[in-house]
């Protein structure tokens, strides 16, 4: 599901900004246009973005893609170390659900640790999404 840029977790109003001058205005646009490494690192140069800041920006929406995954659960994950879509089709369910109930209970970041239904749906989402 795609959603506006300026919705995207951690986006600043400044490189909003200059992406949508350069007709990225949705998380899928930033996904096309940052569609490997090195478009990833022509665009930052184009923007003048720190290159770190726009690959964080683009594996958010990569995660936003996957429903139930918003900004609360993205910094949740975050911390748990999973930061891409990629890192979400490798881990297993149950071990991820470990660490996010670890990782919740020592920052509190959630009100409420996803089911493990949940998570299971996310990984298997994850993997389908990183094979196309």
């Amino acid at each position: 599901m795609s959603m506006m840029l300026n919705k995207l977790f951690g986006m600043n109003d400044d490189v909003e900004g200059r992406l949508r001058a350069r007709g990225i205005r949705y998380t899928d646009d930033l996904l096309t246009a940052c569609r490997n490494a090195k478009s990833l690192a022509e665009l930052a140069e184009a923007v003048q973005v720190d290159k770190a800041y726009l690959t964080r920006m683009v594996q958010r929406a990569d995660l936003e893609r996957i429903r139930g995954i918003g900004d609360a659960y993205i910094a949740l994950l975050e911390e748990a170390g999973v930061r891409s879509a990629a890192d979400l089709a490798a881990a297993a369910p149950d071990e991820l659900r470990g660490r996010l109930t670890q990782v919740n209970s020592e920052k509190r970041l959630v009100g409420r640790i996803p089911a493990p239904a949940m998570v299971n749906g996310w990984v298997k989402r994850a993997q389908y999404l990183t094979r196309n």
